[in-house]
């Protein structure tokens, strides 16, 4: 997930336009969408179904369109990519994760986030190898473990411990890039591995066993949902975007939760349509995008989850400080658009 995350590796993000229907509320927003924008706007993503998912389904099915805004969408290999082109001003729309965003707010770069996209915490998980027998969670001590620099799958891990009893210390921690950590694992040269999709999958498809992500555990001792690690894809506009297009916005947040309800409600189509734009095979695309919940919701949970991602950054030492929530954030907009979806506190 977020191989550029690595700086949070993980996830990394989407939250492109979650909640299911528009409702009454969303009849008379159609009635105020602005018209067609003169200029066209040009939205930077990945090529991920987890951070570009609403985004890719928003363009072909006409949803921005109906919303009067010409976007074209631009995806890129990596996440990581986009940071530079925020700050530079290129990426005046973008999609990616509160990583990106807190690491560029840190620098005094101005771009906030208007909308969460979705939570892809479920995938960001840890792996055993074939040969590696785990019990209980306490055999995690003294087990080498594969994780990119800075992963954001390490929240999840440092989570797990604290729940579970297991001192993290014991844990030996080899930084590896996804694709080493799939073959240091093959080989035994590490027991487990911490990453995202696709290659946790690969990794269970070469006989891995998945032990747990942020958002469920399968370890014997414990088994069901948890909540170690959320992780968010968001929707980000520079401070001067953001000032001088605000019709524009609301009109591309609109379209982005029928993108969502769109989602949960042709799922086959939704991974067909995506598949085809990032060229991945759609029963994967499909998979992964089951994995997350796709929603817009802008609430606490995605507050404190965005300030517990800042303070791992700068533990990581990934920032020089740590940015306010409303540094890298504004849900303003989205509660004009679409209110029902923010219940963040003030």
């Amino acid at each position: 997930m977020r191989k550029r995350m690595v700086g949070l590796g993980l996830a990394v993000c989407m939250l492109a336009a979650l909640v299911a229907g528009c409702g009454s509320g969303g009849q008379k927003t159609e009635k105020e969408a602005p018209k067609a924008a003169s200029q066209e706007i040009v939205a930077y993503g990945v090529i991920d179904p987890q951070i570009s998912a609403q985004q890719i389904i928003a363009d072909k099915k006409g949803f921005f369109a109906a919303e009067g805004v010409k976007v074209t969408n631009k995806l890129i290999q990596s996440g990581g990519d986009i940071s530079p082109l925020i700050s530079g001003g290129t990426a005046q729309v973008s999609f990616e994760t509160p990583y990106t965003d807190i690491a560029v707010a840190a620098n005094n770069v101005g771009v906030k986030i208007v909308a969460p996209m979705a939570d892809i915490g479920n995938t960001q998980a840890v792996v055993a190898g074939k040969n590696v027998t785990i019990q209980k969670a306490k055999d995690l001590e003294g087990k080498k473990i594969g994780i990119a620099a800075g992963a954001g799958v390490l929240i999840a891990i440092r989570n797990m411990c604290a729940e579970l009893g297991v001192d993290i210390n014991k844990i030996q921690f080899v930084i590896l890039s996804p694709s080493d950590q799939i073959a240091a694992l093959d080989r035994g040269d590490i027991d487990l591995m911490a990453c995202w999709e696709p290659w946790v999958s690969n990794a269970v498809k070469a006989g891995g066993k998945l032990l747990f992500s942020g958002l469920n555990s399968y370890l014997p001792d414990k088994q069901g949902p948890v909540s170690w690690l959320s992780f968010y894809t968001t929707m980000q506009v520079t401070d001067q975007f953001l000032k001088e297009h605000p019709q524009e916005i609301q009109a591309m947040l609109r379209a982005l939760k029928k993108a969502t309800d769109f989602i949960h409600e042709h799922p086959d189509e939704a991974a067909e349509i995506i598949a085809k734009e990032i060229n991945l095979d759609k029963e994967q695309v499909k998979k992964i995008m089951g994995q997350n919940k796709y929603s817009m919701q802008f609430d606490d949970h995605f507050k404190k989850s965005s300030d517990e991602m800042a303070s791992f950054m700068k533990e990581m030492k990934n920032i020089p400080s740590k940015p306010e929530f409303k540094q890298y954030a504004d849900p303003t907009l989205l509660k004009q658009a679409l209110p029902e979806l923010v219940t963040v506190a003030e």
